[in-house]
């Protein structure tokens, strides 16, 4: 096996590779243009080095190691994305012998055909839109995919702050949210039709309840029962230092939305109790203050992202910006530091 090590300032990369990877990427790079330079191996010295197999001396060192080759294997498939158009305008991979830029990328780089046309077209996409161009740079193209169809040139920078700080399904619940809240929509229909399969018994009960009235009325009867045989059931409050939540609370919180996150329209079912007054502030777990949430909108909570987080979830909405002068901001910049963004 032949393993290169490439060197830049302080920074060393490993690659291990069957073949002469190195002067596969050096003839690569010498049939582009000198003026795309956004990334180069001019500043890189190339060793090669003959080696045995690595040896490993534990399971630790095993996955030590195979964490360390992945993440040095998503940064050079990172930069190989970032060279693709310039590759393609040039027409480089017919000149060396391909039969497309398919071919080109997947034998020379393994990479798949749509995550060749995802680079092309997201590439193209930004071409106008410096901020998410250097999202792209640093975190890879699927970091700004779910914002390509909404951000414009005057709204790049904005969208590209999110996706620096987002993970990507963090990123599309937003974007989702967003699309409900600001954009224009077609008004919202005055009734809507659920279909839910009852057992016989249960469906004449409701139609015998039903009577002379309509669905709307008895089904907020209903609603209005259930609201009250929770309330009654609702356990005290638990000041405490443990994180640990008791179980009475625990079960009525998720008993609210049976299992489902709270977030008004969200369908996915809970991942994380989530308390929206932070526990670091006070260290209580109040029933009524502790919700269940999909991962994706606990993180958007977290990010200080959603509005009026002091009132039932029915009251929620999407925030532009967190409101700094909120002291739950100083518990979620931890947060985020502690989860990496």
């Amino acid at each position: 096996m032949t393993e290169f090590i490439l060197e830049k300032r302080s920074q060393k990369f490993n690659i291990s590779r069957v073949g002469d990877a190195s002067k596969t990427i050096e003839k690569a790079h010498a049939e582009i243009s000198p003026t795309y330079n956004s990334l180069t191996l001019a500043d890189f010295s190339t060793t090669v080095i003959q080696s045995s197999s690595p040896t490993f001396s534990s399971d630790d060192s095993l996955h030590k190691n195979f964490i360390e080759y992945g993440r040095n294997a998503k940064e050079w498939l990172r930069k190989c994305a970032l060279l693709l158009p310039e590759i393609d305008r040039q027409q480089i991979w017919k000149k060396k012998g391909f039969s497309s830029i398919f071919e080109y990328a997947g034998k020379l780089a393994g990479m798949s055909k749509s995550s060749v046309e995802d680079a092309l077209r997201i590439m193209k996409k930004v071409e106008d839109k410096p901020a998410l161009r250097k999202v792209i740079e640093e975190k890879g193209i699927q970091s700004v995919k779910p914002v390509i169809a909404i951000a414009t040139s005057e709204t790049a920078d904005f969208w590209a702050e999110k996706a620096r700080i987002m993970s990507k399904n963090t990123l599309e619940t937003y974007v989702h949210e967003y699309r409900l809240e600001r954009l224009p929509r077609t008004p919202a229909v005055s009734e809507k039709q659920i279909t839910m399969p009852l057992s016989p018994d249960v469906a004449a009960e409701l139609e015998k309840l039903k009577g002379k009235g309509d669905w709307n009325t008895l089904m907020r009867e209903l609603l209005q029962l259930r609201k009250e045989k929770l309330e009654a059931e609702k356990p005290q409050s638990v000041e405490t230092p443990s994180r640990h939540i008791p179980v009475k609370v625990k079960n009525f919180a998720v008993a609210k939305t049976r299992g489902q996150c709270a977030y008004p329209g969200c369908k996915k079912s809970y991942k994380i109790l989530h308390h929206t007054q932070r526990f670091a502030l006070d260290q209580v777990h109040d029933p009524d203050h502790l919700v269940p949430l999909c991962e994706a909108h606990e993180h958007l909570a977290h990010h200080g992202l959603i509005a009026n987080e002091d009132l039932a979830p029915e009251e929620w909405g999407i925030l532009l910006e967190p409101e700094w002068w909120d002291l739950k901001q100083v518990v979620d910049e931890r947060v985020q530091e502690h989860r990496g963004k």
